[in-house]
């Protein structure tokens, strides 16, 4: 009996082994759930990467756009759906970092209902300032905001860049008034028209009134100047102390979806994120690559929630 209880366990060790190399079935198509809309950045990546696994592996991808309820109706398609391996979600660090400590009482747990897969991509995120002031460097314009606090007013389109303004001034100690906009064009807008101040902005919105002088990028959010930006110094640089803010996307299973598809999947979205394919589509977008896989990604989400959890509170910001 014990000879046939190790022989059991030696065919069914073998069974594993095979299924993982076999995962997936070329026969049947993968879903990527997309809860953005089309042409998103999200979507775009979507698209490049199921290019990618079609060509090189031979793998058909079928990308699902579930955007609402900033990006909820996505997880939960997700979740309801079956745990086979052959769905899985790419999505921004908004989803996993700023929506379990923006939104009230979340359909979902990320440690709980979430299996982190592989980083796709990162872009920082930059201040600009407009012709209502004269400051040539953000040294200047933090100086002149903790000489006249609520003076200043930062404009904010999305919750990146209202958290990446709150960020500013619990770590510089200064006070701005926060200003409102329904869209990222709309507050550059009204920044280059002289109506706030600065703004945080991702680099493809900014860079075309760059290009015309309506406004200026004085900082960057990374810890170190990026490669897209190398002329553009970081808020660290400029005095503030541990400023970071990352912008990134990456690929996530629903909790319960076999082991050897999990780690099936990583090893092919990694592969993807080397080929020239996707390196040129995330540049053609001013993002970099961001090669974190499983655990990695998990210890950024839980340093990113306990991060703005604690600016949150620091600034009481409220949300409905």
């Amino acid at each position: 009996m014990r000879i046939f209880s190790v022989l059991l366990l030696c065919l069914s060790a073998i069974a594993t082994t095979a299924t993982a190399q076999t995962f997936p079935d070329k026969s049947r198509a993968l879903r990527f759930i997309v809860p953005f809309g089309a042409g998103s950045s999200v979507d775009m990546m979507a698209r490049a990467y199921a290019k990618v696994l079609a060509d090189t592996d031979g793998v058909n991808v079928v990308v699902e756009n579930k955007p609402g309820a900033e990006t909820v109706m996505g997880v939960q398609q997700l979740l309801a759906g079956p745990r086979d391996g052959y769905s899985l979600m790419l999505t921004s660090s908004s989803t996993v970092t700023l929506n379990p400590v923006m939104t009230p009482h979340l359909s979902y747990e990320v440690s709980r209902d979430l299996i982190p897969l592989t980083g796709l991509g990162k872009v920082v995120v930059v201040m600009n300032l407009g012709p209502s002031t004269s400051f040539k460097t953000a040294r200047e314009f933090i100086a002149a905001a903790k000489a006249n606090p609520g003076k200043y007013t930062c404009g904010s389109a999305s919750a990146n860049s209202r958290l990446s303004c709150e960020l500013l001034q619990s770590l510089a100690q200064i006070k701005l008034v926060n200003v409102p906009y329904k869209a990222t064009a709309a507050g550059l807008t009204a920044l280059a028209g002289g109506e706030i101040d600065m703004m945080f902005a991702d680099p493809g919105s900014s860079t075309p009134l760059w290009q015309t002088g309506r406004i200026r990028g004085l900082a960057q959010s990374g810890s170190v100047r990026t490669p897209t930006l190398p002329q553009i110094p970081t808020l660290r640089e400029e005095g503030v102390a541990d400023y970071e803010v990352v912008a990134w996307f990456a690929s996530y299973y629903p909790a319960g979806t076999p082991p050897h598809a999990v780690a099936a999947m990583r090893q092919i979205m990694l592969k993807a994120t080397k080929t020239k394919t996707i390196t040129d589509t995330l540049s053609g977008m001013g993002l970099e690559p961001m090669l974190l896989v499983g655990d990695e990604l998990a210890a950024l989400n839980r340093k990113e929630i306990d991060m703005w959890t604690k600016v949150i509170r620091e600034a009481n910001i409220k949300f409905n």
